[in-house]
């Protein structure tokens, strides 16, 4: 976990902010070395551009007014969303999945803090109950103060209740086992507390959590430097879902301007082959009130570039049912199938 010198709840007092510096701010971050991302503040004022600056028990959390880009929120130095383009990406990531799933009553958001999944989901009236489980309190806090990117009105939704439990602890609870129709989880990057996220024991917790034909959507990072990463969970869920799916959409102020999704289903425990997520079965009566999200935007994320179909060995189309991709089952010296999830060697139940 990165650490830095802002003291834990409460403002810093040093003048010295991470990744500001002369009126910019630029994004500190390892997992795409050789590049950084930066905006300017608004009239290059640090002082009065600076809405909100504190250190919480996991984090450190910064929002501010930009020149172009409106409020930035970052954590630990990275940039989380804009008021710019935040619609691209959540809108994606929420009704992507709600959109292919007929009957989605039963909601988990994992991370989302800023409000912007939780609002995309409260759209959907066939949802009775969502439950968002944001391990920081100071997140929620600083995006209802500051942020302010959703309707107040958004975070009194009757159906929503908060919880704040690490995200893994509590899908791996037994209790919240097949209770879910889909899991949106919006998590960060895979450093410090998130990194457990992105271990295949999370993956597998998750199936659990699901009804039968259950969805999880994760946020699967940028082909254009993670391929490998990408492919790797690809590969990692198709072991432990019945299908296995990569959806991308363009997001200006994403590294490379590109970030995908992972999207898994939970078959039905029968022997019919199971849908993916390529194709809507439901078109939100709320269309006329999306900026990005439609049908055929739904359909156009699932078409990948060639270089990235060859690396995930997709399919020409993107067929239902179970989907292998990069390592198909091998026999061992003994020709016995190899069950181990290569991904950190999880079991495979």
């Amino acid at each position: 976990m990165i650490r830095s010198s802002v003291p834990a709840n409460g403002s810093s007092s040093q003048k010295k902010i991470r990744g500001i510096q002369n009126g910019w701010f630029t994004e500190t971050a390892t997992m795409w070395p050789g590049q950084r991302f930066s905006l300017a503040l608004k009239n290059y004022d640090e002082e009065n551009s600076i809405l909100y600056h504190k250190r919480s028990e996991f984090q450190e959390i910064l929002i501010f007014q930009s020149a172009q880009y409106g409020k930035v929120f970052a954590i630990d130095g990275i940039l989380q969303l804009t008021e710019r383009d935040v619609f691209t990406f959540h809108e994606m990531m929420a009704h992507v999945p709600l959109c292919s799933h007929r009957n989605p009553e039963r909601v988990l958001i994992v991370g989302g803090g800023d409000g912007a999944i939780l609002r995309e989901v409260c759209r959907h009236p066939e949802v009775t109950h969502i439950t968002l489980v944001e391990i920081d309190p100071m997140v929620i806090e600083a995006s209802k103060e500051c942020l302010k990117i959703v309707p107040p009105e958004t975070w009194d939704d009757p159906r929503l209740e908060i919880v704040h439990q690490d995200a893994a602890e509590y899908v791996e609870d037994p209790t919240n086992h097949n209770r879910f129709d889909v899991i949106l989880a919006d998590t960060l990057d895979p450093l410090g507390p998130a990194e457990s996220l992105f271990e295949p024991e999370f993956y597998e917790a998750m199936h659990a959590a699901l009804r039968p034909n259950g969805i999880v959507c994760t946020q699967g990072e940028s082909t254009w430097i993670h391929l490998d990463l990408v492919r790797d969970l690809v590969s990692c869920c198709a072991d432990i879902f019945d299908t296995s799916e990569y959806a991308t959409t363009s997001i200006p102020s994403y590294p490379c301007g590109q970030i995908g999704f992972i999207l898994a289903r939970k078959g039905d425990g029968s022997n019919s082959r199971t849908r993916g997520c390529s194709v809507p079965v439901r078109t939100p009566a709320f269309q006329k009130d999306l900026k990005w999200y439609n049908s055929q935007m739904h359909r156009a994320a699932f078409v990948l570039p060639q270089y990235v179909k060859k690396e995930l060995n997709a399919p020409d189309v993107n067929l239902t049912g179970r989907i292998r991709n990069v390592n198909e089952e091998e026999e061992d010296e003994n020709g016995e199938e190899d069950d181990q999830c290569f991904l950190r060697g999880c079991t495979i139940q």
